[in-house]
């Protein structure tokens, strides 16, 4: 080889170089303190820590690493998750929405009872993104970096059930407004107990049903205080909010922002994508079938009819979200007409 070839040679090695994504060489050095989401569910060890302690690090060549751990794992409340963030005690962090839908009514606006299908759960979800945004920064002087959902959020009663008609005169434990008022609606009463004392509540008919993730609920052992098992989305998806501080997030150069927001899109992606191949699996594992997550439980399947699907949707539409009106406001429900409304076709009149 001459040695113009290999300078050459040379020179365009550097020229690849230069033109290598900003993750792989110019980003900044940054460990994050990071508070995921509940260590029980799905989404936290198949897509949370693959994502903070290998995703980022190897995309990064190592400059973004992370001290993650889940919120429950630290003995915190899912609601506390975003207030600490804010006062400075963690830089990230991931909980439900709907645990602070008490402190701004917005975030409600995302979560509906009744939507079966993740394809429309993600159209609803990124409609109304910018509102989302909007409360984290306002709220909680945070950064959105990610909507993700759970699995869908479904029923499991220790009574024998045929569909929602069944909901009329049972005890049912939900968490969010919108799913207490979808329970009421139907004539059940919403009881508030924690996602861990659920499956006790079942076993001493403090609750006839509970309504969780169809992967969280078969890994905290709900079927082994209940029978039946109804995988309509009674309580939505349950998404989950990842939020960064903003004093954070502006302290990172240009090309860290875009990097980082380039990684949260693919994430996203990826857990959208499995949401339902995940809810298939929930279904599985507490209803007999394959499940990769231990022995399946054998709780009756409640199969989700048409009728019913119809009558989740009327429900919502005529008595939950004039509900929810009354509490967020009328620019709140002008916003959601234009983005989620369009999505679901639905005009919600505003107080």
């Amino acid at each position: 080889m001459s040695n113009q070839h290999a300078s050459l040679t040379v020179l365009a090695a550097f020229a690849v170089l230069a033109a290598a994504p900003a993750g792989a060489q110019d980003i900044m050095e940054h460990e994050f303190s990071v508070v995921g989401s509940w260590s029980t569910s799905s989404l936290y060890p198949d897509h949370e820590v693959p994502f903070w302690t290998k995703t980022l690090p190897e995309a990064s060549n190592g400059r973004i690493t992370a001290n993650l751990k889940a919120f429950d794992e630290l003995g915190l409340a899912g609601n506390a998750v975003y207030e600490l963030v804010q006062q400075g005690v963690y830089d990230v962090g991931a909980t439900v929405m709907d645990y602070v839908a008490g402190v701004d009514p917005r975030l409600e606006g995302v979560d509906l009872s009744g939507i079966a299908d993740p394809v429309l759960a993600r159209k609803i979800a990124d409609a109304y993104r910018p509102q989302i945004a909007a409360v984290f920064d306002e709220t909680y002087d945070s950064k959105l970096l990610a909507v993700v959902p759970f699995t869908s959020q479904v029923v499991f009663c220790n009574t024998p059930i045929e569909g929602l008609k069944d909901f009329d005169g049972k005890r049912i434990r939900g968490s969010g407004r919108m799913t207490i008022d979808f329970i009421e609606a139907l004539g059940g009463t919403g009881v508030d107990v924690s996602f861990n004392e659920v499956t006790i509540a079942l076993e001493r008919g403090v609750i006839d049903c509970g309504i969780t993730g169809s992967l969280s609920g078969y890994l905290a052992g709900w079927p082994e205080a209940a029978t039946h098992f109804y995988p309509l989305p009674a309580g939505g998806w349950d998404p989950v909010g990842i939020v960064m501080r903003n004093d954070v997030w502006e302290g990172l150069d240009e090309p860290t922002q875009t990097f980082l927001m380039d990684e949260f899109a693919t994430f996203e992606e990826s857990v959208w994508t499995d949401a339902n191949n995940s809810t298939a699996v929930g279904i599985a594992c507490n209803t007999g079938g394959d499940c990769a997550y231990g022995e399946p439980a054998d709780l009756t399947l409640v199969e989700i009819t048409d009728a019913d699907l119809k009558a989740a949707l009327k429900t919502l539409q005529d008595d939950v979200l004039p509900l929810w009106a009354e509490r967020c406001g009328g620019a709140c429900i002008e916003k959601w007409n234009s983005t989620v409304g369009e999505v679901l076709d639905i005009n919600v009149d505003a107080k």
